[in-house]
């Protein structure tokens, strides 16, 4: 589909799925671009905004409080990150069945505090079992960004969905974090508690078995990934959503850094038991560095499910892929 839009006579960036939204704002000019064109797919998802002159003197005063919405369009995204921004839906879009379940999740659920030596600070963990599975050792589903996969994704629900389909039940452990861009960004702090603490802690509390999938978005999906290939003695199944693959521990730039540590890892290093799921959207800028993930793992003959979408670097894309993602995750379990 063909849109134009039209440039707000107070607007001076655009930001949108291509941009990361506030971490890469294009600058505009409303007296030279009055509007400019995007030739998306007919089945997208896309989202944008502006902000305004008088609300952030350079690219470094954006943050999601000075983002606002395209006056000429009405329609507002679904986005707890950036909320109240503007969206741009194809005619051929379909959500997924998933990504709103109608199942009502009535497992139990824990909610724990665990003191961490290694983040050196008190962290809080929700724990779901699905119903009917409490005094079962069953595997556990370790999930970065733990409360928006927990509220926004509803994880419980689509789980709970899934087992009624036949799939293996499982633990759902909704982790958050504290600074995620400093615990995500290969930090060995926060990995040690994942591994020496939350993990025994895990095993300890719910009587967890030994097989575990770790999973996240955006940078909860870099962390995965670590996570899985120094440890895969510990985990199985890596999800990751959108991965933000690009840059190194000595390049800690996930926008145009150069370099990918992960992509690097996976083609120098023999194949390890770990099976993956790669989803990304088409429209974000790290749709070119997780499409190399996903070929190279291929090549490398892991067991690997990748699914790409025409939408961008947001939960839509993400909640739209999680029917599939735990559809890979549990078919990998023991019955």
């Amino acid at each position: 589909m063909q849109v134009t839009i039209k440039v707000p006579d107070w607007a001076s960036y655009v930001l949108s799925d291509l941009t990361d939204m506030d971490r890469n704002p294009q600058p505009l000019n409303p007296k030279t671009i009055r509007s400019f064109k995007l030739s998306l797919p007919d089945d997208c998802y896309f989202e944008y905004a502006f902000v305004r002159e008088d609300r952030a003197e350079s690219a470094a005063d954006i943050d999601a409080k000075v983002l606002e919405p395209d006056p000429e369009n009405d329609l507002r995204a679904d986005n707890p990150w950036y909320p109240g921004i503007s969206a741009l839906q194809g005619p051929a879009y379909k959500p997924d069945p998933l990504a709103d379940p109608i199942l009502e999740a009535k497992g139990k659920v824990r909610r724990f505090r665990l003191e961490s030596e290694h983040l050196a600070q008190t962290r809080r963990i929700i724990s779901y079992t699905p119903e009917g599975f409490d005094d079962k050792p069953l595997a556990s589903i370790y999930i970065q960004d733990g409360v928006a996969y927990y509220r926004i994704a509803r994880l419980p629900e689509v789980l709970e969905t899934l087992i009624a389909e036949g799939y293996p039940p499982a633990h759902l452990i909704f982790v958050e974090p504290g600074d995620r861009a400093k615990e995500y960004r290969y930090n060995p702090h926060y990995q040690g508690f994942m591994v020496e603490e939350l993990l025994p802690f895990i095993a300890d509390e719910l009587g967890a078995s030994q097989e575990r999938v770790v999973m996240g978005a955006s940078l909860g999906g870099l962390m995965s990934g670590l996570l899985a290939l120094n440890h895969p003695h510990l985990f199985q199944t890596v999800i990751s959503q959108s991965g933000a693959f690009i840059g190194s521990p000595d390049e800690l730039d996930f926008y145009s850094g150069k370099s990918s540590w992960v992509l690097e890892t996976l083609q120098q290093e023999k194949p390890l038991p770990l099976r993956w799921y790669v989803d990304t959207g088409k429209l974000e800028w790290l749709y070119p560095i997780n499409k190399q993930i996903a070929e190279t793992l291929q090549a490398k003959g892991y067991d690997t499910s990748y699914a790409e979408r025409n939408s961008g670097h947001n939960w839509v894309t993400w909640r739209n892929g999680l029917g599939d993602a735990l559809r890979f995750a549990l078919s990998g379990l023991a019955h």
